[in-house]
């Protein structure tokens, strides 16, 4: 019987010492039509900003018309914090624009957001997700700013003309 105890507790001591494996990252998922691909972050960090890992290949690729809009639908994990979705696009001009906050969403408030971009004949080049941290730093006008935890990001073509 003081053996059976004994391996018992051996049992529970060793089945103590396993750790449950890390969570999977979460993924966000970027729509056209009936077209979904779902992106892995390419910059993932604890929330303090201090551990974090990237993954160049997360990258996603989707082929968008001039004008149409791409569904971003974030998971709970990344709606429940503050996160904004940032566009690069070209005017219907041919203009190169710098990359856009378009949209910030305070925690709980949103899970999906329908990026466009402005002007007729614009074409959407990059959409990217990004979910803040808890670091802060000061922007440009010394204003603080949350550094970002997490990015996903779809790289946008524009279909080939036939």
């Amino acid at each position: 019987m003081r053996l059976v105890v004994l391996v018992v507790a051996g049992l529970l001591l060793v089945g103590c010492g396993q750790s449950e494996p890390p969570p999977e990252d979460p993924e966000v998922a970027f729509t056209v039509g009936d077209t979904e691909v779902s992106a892995k972050p390419y910059l993932y960090c604890d929330v303090q900003v201090q551990d974090c890992k990237r993954d160049n290949t997360a990258q996603v690729s989707l082929e968008v018309a001039p004008g149409t809009p791409v569904l971003v639908t974030v998971p709970d994990e990344v709606a429940k914090t503050p996160w904004s979705v940032v566009i690069q696009y070209k005017t219907g001009a041919g203009e190169q624009k710098a990359p856009e906050t378009v949209a910030t969403f305070a925690p709980g408030k949103a899970t999906t957001f329908e990026a466009l971009p402005p002007g007729a004949g614009a074409q959407l080049q990059t959409v990217e997700v990004k979910q803040a941290g808890a670091k802060l730093v000061r922007d440009d006008k010394g204003e603080p700013a949350a550094v970002s935890r997490g990015v996903w990001s779809a790289q946008i073509e524009a279909p080939a003309k036939p």
